[in-house]
């Protein structure tokens, strides 16, 4: 057997990570959407209509944005629809194509790395600390986010990476 041979199981292992993590996300986007909006609704009316507001609303949304954003960054990576500069890009040859893509994920490789491991040292930090509208609410669960999403992205672009060798 190769080394290309044994090589590809890990890449098509990894592609099929990145589907099950990406439709993981996606319905957990849809939740998440879902009761924002039925959480903020409810608040609409509540205030309007029997001026009583759920006084929690504004602290659950909020929070539940950040979620919304930073996993909507991964996927959206994932699925190429991050900006990008392309004239520069589609006017090299491919073999500095392969070079740019690999000094790319290399880079974002370790930006992920670094928002891992600080992201989870900060979570240790704040887990403690409890929001003061919503008190059971941790505040490392909100800054859990960060780690979560760099660390789908560590898997995609560790996919990509293995991708350039098969090229």
């Amino acid at each position: 057997m190769t080394t290309e041979t044994n090589q590809k199981p890990a890449v098509s292992l990894l592609d099929m990570l990145v589907k099950k993590i990406s439709a993981g996300i996606n319905a957990a986007l849809f939740v998440i959407l879902l009761a924002m909006g039925l959480i903020l609704g409810a608040n609409i009316v509540l205030r309007y209509f029997f001026e009583s507001p759920i006084s929690w609303s504004n602290v659950i949304t909020r929070y539940a944005y950040i979620y919304i954003v930073l996993l909507g960054t991964a996927i959206s990576y994932i699925e190429g629809g991050h900006a990008q500069i392309d004239f520069v890009y589609n006017s090299v040859s491919r073999g500095k194509k392969m070079v740019f893509d690999l000094l790319h994920y290399l880079v974002m490789l370790f930006l992920c790395i670094v928002l891992i491991f600080f992201g989870i040292k900060h979570v240790i930090t704040m887990w403690p600390v409890h929001s003061p509208v919503v008190k059971s609410l941790s505040m490392g669960v909100v800054y859990l986010s960060v780690p979560i999403s760099a660390a789908v992205m560590t898997v995609f672009l560790v996919k990509k990476i293995l991708e350039l060798k098969f090229r």
